[in-house]
């Protein structure tokens, strides 16, 4: 048998550093992956949406807000969290692609993303979800 093409580490921190080399290098080609920006929105969007129904159904139920106001806040909330982490996101791996041929830190794709995002949800909310409220007319 020829032990050759086999790589055997004889001490213990040559092998914990073995293991530990291979996991980052594994981490390494995950985070360098590029995230697909519409699929991450939609599901961003789905889950943020749940948690925005169930705040909503809880006024609903108080008697806070009408049943149309939870429905367009829900929706407004969904949508608006979906598209600005989809514009986040497709902002990010622009980001990430150009810092992979000046740098490895992945800290600038990371500040570009979320200050898409954040700036993105900002728009959102202040242009298209007010107009989203349903207000009674007076009487």
């Amino acid at each position: 048998m020829d032990t050759g093409d086999y790589y055997c580490p004889t001490t213990v921190t040559s092998t914990l550093g073995y293991t530990m080399g291979r996991g980052v290098g594994a981490v390494r080609v995950v985070t360098v992956e590029v995230i697909n920006p519409l699929k991450a929105g939609v599901v961003v969007g789905a889950v943020w949406g749940g948690v925005a129904a169930l705040l909503n159904l809880r006024k609903y139920k108080r008697g806070r807000i009408s049943k149309r106001d939870a429905v367009l806040d829900t929706a407004g909330e969904a949508a608006g969290l979906g598209l600005a982490s989809g514009m986040g996101l497709l902002a990010s791996n622009a980001a990430r692609a150009t810092t992979l041929l000046i740098s490895t830190s992945s800290l600038i794709p990371f500040t570009v993303g979320v200050a898409v995002t954040a700036g993105s949800k900002a728009i959102w909310d202040c242009n298209v979800k007010r107009h989203l409220k349903c207000e009674a007319k007076p009487s």
